[in-house]
């Protein structure tokens, strides 16, 4: 079991969440109505407390074989669950304590990728923590932050919630491509916050303060997205979390209204997850998803709470 670190005095769910993810403006109602077009999932679990500890502010999650590692920086861990919201342990987290940890991916052979948005870093560690290698997002004369990361095979892309850009790495930390910068064009961002990839290897990003998703090659051409700002069924407000389901529907979690709503592969609306009562779901702060074989798995950082959803079922 790690330490456990003191709680900080300084509030950092506006940290994680790029400041305004969650801050932002306040609107009337959340998307979804009594007449929303339901998307039916069951919850298997809810889990606040893994090893006698809570969950303080979780900003991130990532499947790895039959395990969930939640990403819990606070408490200065990764805390491991399995598939059934059982506690079965935790990994130490690397320095500083002022790092912000807020993303985290998996590269295979026991090894995590974390992002740092208080200083552009990634650190890789093994299944104890030792920190295998790291490496700066930007030189030193550039912004930079740290806040999705995917890892996929062959190579790492972040999103930098600083600069406004997707950098694109070896697993080694190798520079190969970067794109972006601040806007509301075609392939710029306002505060890119977490990173998915399909099927086709295309690469989706939620531009957050733009209220859309974003799709690149792995180069960083841009390919179409979706998505425009609104807080009625269809549109997006805060998106935060993607997740892949089957046939390359794009799940997409609303940190500010907690919904999470899924798009087709090519952007089309589908429909809202509503729990066992038909009501559109309303997390707290939900930041990071990852989903397989029907089932979707939350972290909700608002509620300091994990959850698993099992989709098409009452």
């Amino acid at each position: 079991m790690a330490d456990v670190r003191p709680r900080r005095t300084v509030f950092r769910v506006a940290v994680r969440l790029l400041t305004a993810a969650l801050a932002a403006f306040l609107a009337p109602g959340a998307p979804g109505s009594a007449a929303a077009a339901c998307l039916p999932a069951h919850q298997l679990f809810a889990v606040r407390e893994i090893g006698k500890v809570a969950l303080s502010q979780p900003a991130d999650l990532v499947l790895a074989g039959d395990r969930l590692y939640v990403l819990d920086d606070l408490n200065g861990r990764i805390a491991v669950l399995d598939l059934q919201g059982r506690g079965v342990g935790s990994i130490p987290l690397p320095g500083p304590e002022g790092a912000a940890w807020i993303g985290i991916g998996y590269g295979g052979a026991d090894q995590f990728f974390l992002a740092a948005s208080g200083d552009g870093r990634v650190a890789v560690v093994d299944l104890k923590g030792k920190l295998v290698r790291e490496f700066r997002t930007a030189d030193g004369a550039e912004k930079a932050g740290a806040a999705g990361i995917l890892v996929s095979p062959g190579g790492c892309f972040v999103a930098d919630n600083r600069a406004h850009r997707v950098r694109a790495f070896t697993l080694e930390g190798k520079p190969q491509a970067a794109w972006g910068s601040l806007g509301e064009g075609a392939a710029q961002f306002r505060a890119p916050f977490r990173i998915a990839q399909d099927s086709l290897g295309r690469v989706l990003v939620s531009d957050s303060l733009n209220s859309r998703v974003l799709a690149f090659t792995p180069k960083g051409e841009s390919l179409s997205g979706f998505g425009e700002f609104g807080t009625t069924e269809g549109t997006l407000f805060r998106p935060a979390g993607l997740a892949i389901l089957e046939g390359d529907r794009v799940l997409v979690s609303d940190a500010y209204f907690g919904s999470l709503q899924i798009f087709s592969a090519q952007g089309a609306y589908q429909g809202v997850l509503c729990d066992d009562g038909g009501h559109p779901l309303a997390l707290e702060g939900p930041t990071g998803l990852a989903a397989r074989g029907g089932v979707v798995y939350i972290v909700e950082m608002g509620a300091g709470r994990v959850s698993a959803w099992e989709l098409g079922a009452r």
